[in-house]
């Protein structure tokens, strides 16, 4: 089937697999129009008043959702408010956002590791958001305002469109990345890049896993030797087994006659057992 979006074509795929993979749609804050057969946007009508946030990440904001046409604004105007939204920082703030509405309690949100390979939660990096109201308070940790926003787009499309989610269970991350890279990168390619940016990084964890099991690798290669947690134990245990120089048996094997002033005596009182050694030490004597 053909895709089309704001009366241009985007695309074309098979029909059976579209309708599998729909429900990504309203998601990325889009719909399926099925009296024309076309996609639209799903935020058409809405607008949303951001206050706190400085100019070059409210642009940022508004060239995510852009598909979307809803309205975002820094002052409040004549249409219609859907909500608004304050945001502030708050260098020392246990969790990454904090959402306060009016007479509600604090919504703590920790967005989920890029690793995570369910599309449920990689969606939106398990930014979730039912509530609703006509004032929001965004509290993000300093140390993320890179991705403030990225997430604050995730928040808005929460508040606007929750109610038209549906479960992503039986959508595999394969089918997730190819709905993104035909239909979603056609519509916005810069939100389809911070989808995309999941797999990537994906892709980086096995690499390190390796370099970190290199200790109980290398303890495991000596099964004789008891291994405890103290690392000068694990260094005395190499070295008994590869270092001759803490062999106890070596300082025995070298003579010490020089340093021992009983060996000379003990050969003198040795006269009648070892009649040769007498004149051993005659001739020494004789030499001096």
């Amino acid at each position: 089937m053909i895709l089309t979006f704001g009366g241009k074509q985007i695309g074309q795929v098979d029909t059976n697999f579209f309708q599998h993979i729909k429900p990504l749609l309203n998601y990325w804050g889009l719909q399926w129009n099925e009296n024309y057969d076309e996609i639209e946007p799903a935020l058409y009508g809405q607008c949303y008043v951001i206050s706190g946030l400085e100019q070059r990440d409210l642009e940022s904001v508004k060239k995510l959702l852009k598909h979307t046409d809803v309205t975002i604004e820094e002052n409040p105007s004549g249409v219609n408010i859907t909500a608004t939204i304050s945001v502030s920082f708050v260098a020392d703030q246990p969790v990454p956002i904090i959402v306060q509405t009016q007479n509600s309690k604090l919504l703590y949100i920790t967005p989920a590791e890029n690793t995570e390979n369910a599309v449920q939660n990689i969606i939106h990096k398990n930014i979730l958001c039912k509530r609703k109201s006509n004032h929001y308070s965004f509290s993000f940790r300093w140390r993320e305002k890179e991705y403030i926003p990225e997430w604050i787009s995730y928040l808005i499309l929460q508040i606007g469109l929750s109610k038209t989610f549906s479960s992503l269970a039986s959508i595999s991350f394969g089918e997730f990345q190819t709905g993104i890279n035909h239909i979603l990168r056609s519509i916005n390619p810069m939100l389809a890049d911070l989808q995309c940016e999941r797999e990537t990084k994906k892709m980086k964890k096995p690499k390190i896993e390796p370099e970190l099991k290199v200790p109980d690798t290398f303890i495991a290669a000596q099964p004789l030797i008891p291994v405890r947690s103290s690392p000068a134990t694990v260094s005395r245990n190499k070295n008994l087994h590869n270092g001759p120089a803490i062999n106890p048996f070596k300082n025995i094997q070298i003579p010490e006659s020089t340093i021992n002033p009983f060996k000379q005596k003990q050969g003198k009182t040795s006269t009648a057992i070892n009649p040769f050694q007498p004149n051993t030490y005659t001739t020494r004597s004789s030499k001096e």
